[in-house]
């Protein structure tokens, strides 16, 4: 039986508990350091941030010390990779450490939202002893934001009445996707991006797609440079950039590339990315442009794409996306998208 890629991993980046380097939110870092050194730790936290910037790779980097690896002197939560806790944790063997994800071991499928069968075998290494003297143990749970209301609700009566020892880390893509319950019992940090500058000198090259699309997050940016972002946006800006004519062929040629369900993510996240740039550039606001002379480009396309316009498409584009979980063919899904984009731009250009 074939293994679905891990939700908690990027594809074709190394998963989180095997990364050792962090890069920018450092003052949050130094923060965690500082409650950990002084015994004042909250049992309750929630990373939240955008996706790639870093959150899991900051869990667990905490959760290395937390459990008693040895300290490096690069950083104020960095570890020594050699010791033996960090090997455990590597290689997913570290009886203190568990993690609750939308993956089920049982089928080892992916499912639509973190379970409650996942969270009670999360919370039973509570009732076990801990490997370690100080008798600490370290849930996460990523994402926070998929959590079912039951998950949610035997997750948090852990964080009401947890137990001694026990550090729980939620990582959340989006905030105000965590039940408030949850959030009022954790203690928040919010991770920031990072300058475009700096992210283009620690990931080198010029991929001005990767760097653009990244929006500051490390994790992201490393993603979209392997995945060869710019030929797909090549595709996407032949096609929608020529608006409201749209030539077919580079829209055939988006939509051949949507062969996975990760393929067709990104390109969803391309168009995401498209309509929001426009609707700045329709407010006069100043945009990163991915190909010389982009900002005139979508200054055009917005006069007939209006802010309402686009976040009523942002919205069915939106239930396309959730369709292909449902089995909508995934090429027909990019066409549509792209295609409901085009109607709306000639219905609003014809009533002028």
């Amino acid at each position: 039986m074939a293994i679905e890629t891990p939700p908690d991993q990027i594809i074709g980046l190394p998963h989180p508990r095997e990364v050792f380097d962090f890069y920018g939110n450092e003052a949050v870092e130094s923060e965690l350091a500082q409650a950990l050194n002084a015994g004042t730790l909250h049992h309750g936290l929630i990373f939240t941030g955008p996706k790639g910037i870093g959150k899991a790779t900051l869990a667990y980097r905490l959760a290395r010390r937390y459990l008693g690896a040895k300290a490096s002197d690069e950083s104020p939560l960095a570890s020594d990779e050699t010791d033996e806790i960090c090997c455990k944790i590597a290689n997913d063997a570290m009886p203190d450490l568990r993690v609750a994800t939308r993956f089920c071991p049982d089928d080892q499928k992916v499912k639509r939202d973190v379970n409650i069968f996942a969270i009670r075998e999360l919370t039973k290494m509570f009732a076990l002893s801990a490997s370690n003297p100080m008798g600490h143990r370290v849930a996460i749970v990523d994402c926070a934001d998929d959590l079912n209301m039951n998950s949610a609700n035997a997750l948090l009566k852990t964080l009401e009445e947890p137990p001694k020892g026990a550090l729980i880390i939620l990582i959340a893509n989006s905030l105000g996707a965590v039940l408030p319950t949850l959030r009022s019992r954790s203690r928040v940090f919010h991770l920031r991006p990072m300058p475009s500058a700096k992210l283009r000198e620690l990931v080198g090259g010029s991929d001005d797609a990767a760097i653009t699309l990244a929006k500051g997050a490390y994790g992201r940016a490393l993603a979209l440079k392997t995945s060869k972002i710019g030929e797909y946006y090549s595709a996407l800006s032949a096609h929608l950039n020529s608006m409201p004519y749209a030539p077919l062929a580079p829209m055939m040629a988006l939509a051949n590339k949507a062969t996975t369900i990760e393929n067709c993510e990104l390109i969803f996240d391309l168009i995401d990315d498209w309509l929001y740039r426009t609707a700045q550039s329709g407010l006069g606001l100043e945009i990163d442009e991915i190909e010389p002379g982009e900002s005139a480009t979508l200054a055009r396309i917005s006069v007939n794409l209006n802010p309402k316009i686009i976040g009523d498409l942002a919205i069915e584009i939106g239930k396309l996306r959730v369709a292909i979980g449902n089995n909508l063919d995934k090429s027909a899904a990019v066409i549509e998208a792209l295609r409901l984009i085009k109607t709306r731009l000639t219905a609003v250009g014809k009533n002028d």
